[in-house]
């Protein structure tokens, strides 16, 4: 099913005045609304157990990533900026992605860190929009365009991609939903030979309880633990008669 988007989405991106008209549906939300709706949905805890599951050849991968606020920067601007970590047991991913507004579709600028030191983890701060140096992401992007259709989010960075320090091509799809993200990324050497090409199915996966449901289960085991003392009481109570 990827398969078929993936050869569909290239074919769309050599021809790029028909990806325009194609994607020009007059149900599609504004394109402000668009930014904000695909970050949303991009941002929180996925993984791809459930794949795994089916196919234990592909690695386990987590993401975790969270709404931050670039210093120095205008807090009411247009751009959403989503900072990810994502995880497996071969390798560490941090990176920026900052969603904006483009003509007809979401622009996407994804960065790397300077310092990835100093802000690893930083989805596990207590404020609600952490704060990160806009003096600790690379200048570099790698961009695409993210287009709306029914339910999804769909981009394609082919055939150009984007060069990694090694040199390395790296050609890109994504499909961002509400609970969903399915990514793939061809990795090319410098010769042009395809090296890795593996479909990744993220799925939202629950974090933490909100507090009024920690709050809700903490009086319920309040609750539960009060009626049993009650309950041994009592029933002590009716052995301690019977004996007399």
């Amino acid at each position: 099913m990827h398969l078929v988007k993936v050869s569909i989405l290239t074919f769309f991106v050599t021809t790029f005045s028909f990806v325009q008209q194609s994607h020009a549906d007059t149900s599609a939300p504004p394109i402000k609304t668009q930014v904000q709706q695909v970050a949303q949905w991009f941002t929180g805890f996925f993984d791809n157990a459930q794949q795994v599951a089916n196919s234990p050849s592909v690695p386990l991968i987590t993401i975790s990533s969270c709404n931050v606020q670039l210093d120095g920067t205008n807090p009411l601007a247009e751009t959403q900026n989503v900072y990810l970590e994502q995880e497996s047991p071969g390798f560490e991913r941090l990176r920026l992605y900052s969603f904006n507004q483009g003509i007809s579709a979401v622009n996407l600028s994804i960065s790397s860190f300077l310092n990835e030191n100093t802000v690893r983890g930083l989805c596990n701060h207590s404020q609600s929009r952490p704060q990160l140096s806009i003096n600790n992401v690379e200048k570099n992007t790698c961009n695409l365009q993210l287009f709306w259709e029914q339910n999804s989010y769909i981009g394609n960075n082919a055939p150009n991609g984007c060069i990694t320090n090694n040199g390395f091509k790296v050609v890109s799809d994504i499909t961002i939903e509400q609970s969903s993200i399915d990514s793939l990324d061809k990795i090319f050497d410098k010769k042009g030979n395809l090296l890795v090409a593996t479909p990744i199915e993220f799925r939202r996966v629950n974090s933490v309880p909100e507090p009024s449901v920690i709050f809700g289960l903490l009086a319920l085991g309040i609750w539960s633990t009060k009626n049993a003392i009650s309950d041994r009481r009592k029933q002590k109570s009716k052995n301690n008669k019977i004996s007399v």
